[in-house]
Parts: structure tokens; sequence; C-alpha cells
């Protein structure tokens, strides 16, 4: 065990604040989902352990998990497994997406607006949080922008809604009616957008994961724990990123924007650790039937292509 990189991940763990629930969605969205989705409650409880979260805290969090409908609990004899509900996979199988694909789409200088005025207060807060989930932001009241949003996309949140005919849907164009409009128009992206918040968070995140690199880069021999508690976290730290980036086209961003960086820094720490991080894995977790199922496909599919050998 590289003493250097246990005391960084030590020191990381110790001052980050990381949420077990929080932590316990990125196991499943990293690990458990390609490995048929349930898990054995022991057998969590031994992977939070390296993180420093002990049994009370985990079956905590997973509690709060079913009781948000993340999870679903099930017991055999008198051991307890969780497992993802089928009313998550899709949420999952989104957050997989903007993780660990990268899918540049060529913006046609469009925006979509959506007006709400014609939903109830409790439809409207619905929506909105879902909107924002793909990007949307409030530009007005009852008002919401995305720009070239994928129109896909929000057809299904509608149809899954069941609001296809209570809300109006433009498509709108910022006009250039004089030199200024472009800066005014970027302006606006940053008074609606998290766009100063989402840079610094960047920033950090470079920072930290390249230290990381850094330190591993010259390891022959990576420890499983080790690497296991890096991929986890690389990935839970990343994801709290993404999930606020609303991905905007980059004419509507700084210069210096950072998510390419990020992406690529978390790309080549992805490489370096996964093997070993699921070596560790799969000597801890389990299901019913014993040891995990092999993994699915997909999961060789993550940052452009894993380069590394098939995990059993």
């Amino acid at each position: 065990m590289n003493p250097k990189l246990k005391q960084a991940i030590d020191d990381f763990i110790a001052n980050e604040s990381l949420s077990g629930t929080s932590l316990i969605m990125t196991v499943f969205g990293d690990c458990i989902y390609h490995h048929g989705g349930i898990i054995s409650l022991a057998s969590l409880i031994q992977l939070m352990d390296v993180f420093g979260f002990n049994e009370r805290s985990v079956r905590t969090a997973v509690f709060r998990l079913v009781q948000n409908g993340w999870l679903v609990s099930e017991k055999i004899g008198r051991t307890s497994y969780y497992r993802v509900t089928e009313s998550s996979r899709q949420r999952f199988v989104q957050a997989d997406a903007k993780i660990y694909n990268f899918n540049h789409v060529d913006w046609d200088q469009k925006w979509d607006l959506i007006l709400l005025s014609s939903l109830d207060l409790e439809n409207k807060l619905v929506l909105k949080k879902e909107l924002e989930w793909i990007g949307f932001a409030t530009i007005a009241s009852n008002v919401m922008a995305y720009p070239g949003c994928d129109h896909l996309k929000l057809q299904n949140l509608l149809l899954n809604l069941n609001m296809t005919d209570q809300v109006v849907i433009f498509k709108a164009e910022a006009l250039q009616l004089w030199q200024e409009s472009y800066p005014t128009v970027k302006r606006m992206v940053e008074a609606n957008w998290p766009i100063q918040e989402l840079h610094s968070r960047y920033e950090k995140f470079i920072r930290d994961f390249r230290e990381f690199l850094n330190l591993i880069e010259n390891t022959d021999d990576l420890d499983a724990v080790q690497a296991f508690q890096l991929r986890i976290l690389l990935i839970h730290q990343f994801r709290r990123i993404l999930l606020k980036d609303p991905d905007l086209p980059s004419e509507l961003l700084p210069s210096n924007w950072l998510s390419l960086n990020a992406r690529n820094l978390s790309s080549n720490l992805y490489q370096m650790v996964a093997s070993a991080g699921e070596d560790f894995f799969m000597e801890v977790a389990r299901t019913s039937e014993g040891s995990m199922p092999p993994i699915h496909p997909q999961f060789y599919k993550r940052f452009g292509g894993l380069k590394i050998e098939e995990l059993s």
C-alpha cells in the first residue's frame, strides 16, 4: 500500500464531508448497476467501510434511498439485499451517459422556451425540477429556457409526467440587432445558470485529482483498496459537478471553461484505477447467489473505451 497515497486519500475523505447516501448512489451507479443492480447489505457495509462509514450510517442511508424510491429491499433468510428499482433505472442510465460519455452537438443558435403558466403549483414544481435536471433554467416568471435541447428527451419527459397537454413549447432565436447583442446573451446565461460556481468546482476537482494522478503514475503495483477508493471518489465528485452542469454550447461559455480538462483527467485516472478497483469490488460484493455476475459489456464503453483487459 502506497503510504503517500493513503495519506492523500484519508485527508480527502476527512475534508470533503462526504454524504453516505450520495456515495452509496455512486457505488451503485459505477459498480453495482453494471453487475445486475443488487447487493447484500453486509457487503455494501464492507465497501463503505473503506470510506469511513460504519454499519449504522450505511443502514440509515439505504433506508433513505428506499424511502425515496431509488432502491428496494429484499430479505432472503436472515440476509438483506438492496437493488435498483425499476422507476430509478432510467435515472441511472441518464447519469451513466452524462458521466462516462461525451457527445458534442453543434448548436443551431436556437433556444427552446417552455411556458409553465398553465400548470398548477404542484405540477409546476415537479416539472421545473425535471427540466433543471436536463439543463433548463428559469429566465423569467413561468418561462424556462435551454439552448438547443434534445427534443426526444424533452418529449419523453413530458410523456412520462403526463404533461404533454399542460405546457407550451416555443422555438426562439436571439436577434442580432446591434453589435452588443451577443455579449448581452452571455451575461444573461451567467445570470441564470451557475457558471461561476461550476468553474470554481471544476478548478478544485482538477487540482484534487491531478494530485492523485501524479501519486499513482509511477506506481507499478496499485493496491486494490486504494484503486477502489480513488475510482469511487473520482466518479462521485465528477458526478456531483456534472449533474449541475447544464452542458451549454461552448459559444455561451467563458473561453477558459474547464469541463473538457476535467473530463480528460477523469478518463486518464479512471483508466488507471478501474481494473484494480474492480478486483476489490468483486472480492467483497455478494448477491443472494454468491459472487456478483459478470460485468455488463456496456461498461467497457466508458470514456470512449476502457483500455483494460475484460474483467471477470
